[in-house]
């Protein structure tokens, strides 16, 4: 596919980015366009809910307008309204695609992978980002549903001193503020998990997704200061019975720099079993800020650390 022509010839593809079940993802140029641009392209498959996901997550972006959300780019048409996504009739089964801006800096599961952990101050700063993009997008009655470290990219590559540049992606399965559904296992709450495996009866089944993404932030928190997930399993089971019933480890004895007060935040504030026992976005973004007053710079360079010896477990199940 690389070096094809796509839309008229207005698009040249580059090099595969990444690829999932839904659609692949390719660095791309546009004619006219300085900069490099990534192409969403749908997955061949004769399922039509595969375009349909597609064509649905273009029309989502195209709601936000955040410094840490993706941007989408129209695609334009001769004598015509731009639209949001078209399909690729270049290409077999003309797959629909659309148009987003490419993000160098690589995807913070990377960076955690090279660093291993980070200081609560930066931590603070990216998901203090992460937290202001949420909140956008509760604004607008929706809720991502799938905040996870694959999901947050940086814009530019870390560097050591320069401020991190965090943005979330991936809307396929970004609902409105009603029960959620899918989503990746090792994030999951217990109240989804619960309405996923039918444990929960139909009256009491309802979902607040905010309260999804207040736990997913958790989760991306842990992870940055504990060097670890809250929970892990190597086989399905273990790891849903852990999320339903365990109390995740102390950061503060993964970590020299935590606070009682940070630590408590995460496991009591944002992992509380309970959706009603956890803090609203707004109440974690007001202590977060506290740590990350006007934002701090990256301490380590993420494009020259090494993976760290020590090993954990990403269940992906």
């Amino acid at each position: 596919m690389k070096g094809t022509r796509l839309y008229r010839g207005q698009y040249i593809l580059g090099d595969l980015i990444a690829s999932g079940g839904f659609a692949k993802i390719h660095r791309a140029v546009e004619v006219g366009r300085e900069e490099e641009v990534a192409l969403k392209i749908c997955a061949r498959h004769d399922d039509m809910t595969y375009a349909l996901s597609i064509k649905r997550e273009a029309e989502l972006i195209q709601r936000f307008n955040h410094r840490n959300i993706i941007r989408l780019y129209p695609i334009t048409r001769p004598k015509k309204a731009s639209v949001y996504y078209a399909n690729a009739v270049e290409l077999p089964s003309a797959p629909v695609f659309f148009v987003m801006e490419y993000l160098k800096g690589g995807t913070l599961e990377n960076y955690l992978y090279r660093v291993e952990q980070i200081s609560p101050a930066e931590a603070a700063t990216i998901a203090l980002e992460l937290a202001r993009a949420l909140d956008h997008i509760h604004l607008k009655n929706y809720a991502h549903n799938d905040l996870k470290l694959e999901n947050v990219v940086f814009r530019e590559p870390v560097e050591a001193g320069k401020p991190f540049t965090p943005v979330l992606v991936d809307f396929g399965i970004a609902t409105r503020v009603l029960p959620p559904r899918g989503g990746t296992l090792y994030i999951m709450p217990p109240e989804q998990l619960r309405q996923l495996n039918m444990e929960t009866p139909p009256e009491q089944a309802q979902v607040d997704a905010r309260k999804v993404d207040v736990w997913g932030l958790g989760v991306v928190l842990y992870r940055m200061l504990g060097g670890k997930l809250p929970f892990t399993g190597r086989r399905e089971k273990t790891l849903t019975d852990r999320i339903k019933n365990s109390r995740p480890t102390s950061l503060r004895k993964l970590s020299r720099q935590m606070t009682a007060g940070l630590d408590s935040l995460i496991i009591d504030g944002c992992l509380a079993k309970k959706p009603g026992d956890r803090l609203s976005l707004l109440a974690v973004g007001r202590e977060l800020k506290k740590w990350a007053g006007d934002g701090v710079p990256a301490q380590t360079d993420g494009r020259t650390s090494q993976p760290t010896s020590r090993k954990w477990f990403f269940n992906r199940k």
